[in-house]
C-alpha cells in the first residue's frame, strides 16, 4: 500500500468506521497479556518487560495502520545505561503512539484522569507510570519526589513539557518541572520532535486522517550546558526543538517564547505531563 497517500471521501469514512472499533476491542484483548506480565514481574522497578510490551501494543495502532507508519530517526542518540528526561512536542493524542514507537525504556508522567480510563489507564498503573493531579500542590510535590527518586535510581522519564496539545502545531512555552528535575538529578534532557501527528488527529477532532509520521531523537543536552540553570536549560531545549521542527516541516523559523509562566511556578515546578488534554 502506498503510505505517501492519504485516503479521502468514502475511503476515509470506512477507515474510521473500522479503526475505532478495532482500537476499543484490542485494548480489552491486549490488556490480558499485560496483566499476566505484571503478575510475573510486579516486583521489578522499573517494569521494563511490561513497558516493552506496552510500547508494541500502543505503537502498532500507528505503525501498522493503512496509510500511516512511524519513521524513527536518531534513536541511537538516546543515552545507554543511564537515566535521562525525554521531552517531546505535543499536538495530538497520536503523539503518545508515536513516542512509544521509539521502543525506549521510560516512565510517563501523566494527568491522573488518564489512569482512570478502563484498560489503558489500568495498564498505566501496572507500568508504574507517575500520576499528576493538575493544579493540586500536594500532588505536584509528590510527583516531583517520585520522579527525582526514579531518575536517581536509573529510570528515565518522558513528558510533554508544553502541558497540553498545540492547536496550530507551533511549539508552546515549556513548563519548568522536567528541566528542574534534570538539574536536580544531574541527568541530561533528550529532546524528541514529532512531525505529522497534528494532521492525523488535531486537537478537538475525532476523525482520523492517517499519514506517516516522523519521530526524531535529538542530541542530549546536559544541565552543564546551561550552567545548572533550569531556566536556561529550558530555553536551550526549546530553541533546538523549535529549529528541528521547522526543518522537518520545511518551514521558516518563527521565534516563540520558551517559558511558561503560571501562578504555581513561583511555589513549585510544574512538569507539564505525558498526556493529552
Amino acid at each position: 500500500m502506498d503510505r505517501s497517500r492519504t485516503p479521502s471521501g468514502a475511503l476515509l469514512v470506512v477507515f474510521n468506521a473500522l479503526y475505532w472499533p478495532y482500537l476499543v476491542v484490542t485494548c480489552v484483548l491486549f490488556f490480558v497479556p499485560a496483566f499476566f506480565i505484571f503478575l510475573v514481574t510486579f516486583w521489578q522497578k522499573p517494569r521494563r518487560a511490561l513497558h516493552a510490551y506496552t510500547s508494541l501494543w500502543a505503537s502498532h495502532y500507528l505503525a501498522w495502520a493503512p496509510y500511516a507508519g512511524i519513521r524513527v530517526e536518531g534513536r541511537e542518540r538516546a543515552p545507554k545505561g543511564r537515566a535521562c528526561v525525554y521531552v517531546a512536542n505535543h499536538q495530538s493524542l497520536v503523539d503518545i503512539l508515536a513516542v512509544y514507537g521509539l521502543r525506549l525504556p521510560f516512565l510517563w508522567v501523566s494527568k491522573i484522569e488518564n489512569f482512570r480510563v478502563p484498560f489503558l489507564g489500568w495498564n498505566m498503573y501496572l507500568n508504574g507510570y507517575v500520576p499528576l493531579r493538575r493544579g493540586h500542590l500536594p500532588s505536584i510535590r509528590r510527583m516531583l519526589r517520585v520522579c527525582e527518586r526514579a531518575l536517581r535510581s536509573g529510570s528515565s522519564l518522558c513528558v510533554f513539557p508544553e502541558g497540553t496539545r498545540s492547536k496550530d502545531g507551533a511549539l508552546k512555552p515549556f513548563y519548568r518541572g522536567a528541566f528542574w528535575l534534570a538539574v536536580r538529578a544531574g541527568v541530561p534532557i533528550v529532546p524528541i520532535v514529532v512531525s505529522g501527528t497534528g494532521e492525523i488527529l488535531p486537537k478537538g477532532q475525532l476523525g482520523i486522517r492517517p499519514r506517516p509520521v516522523t519521530v526524531r531523537v535529538l542530541d542530549p543536552i546536559s544541565p552543564d550546558e546551561a550552567a545548572g540553570d533550569d531556566r536556561r536549560l529550558r530555553e536551550l531545549v526549546f530553541e533546538r526543538m523549535q529549529r528541528e521542527l521547522a526543518v522537518l516541516r520545511g518551514q521558516s523559523l518563527v521565534a516563540e517564547p520558551a517559558l511558561a509562566t503560571i501562578p504555581l511556578e513561583a511555589r513549585v515546578p510544574n512538569v507539564g505531563d505525558g498526556s493529552a488534554e
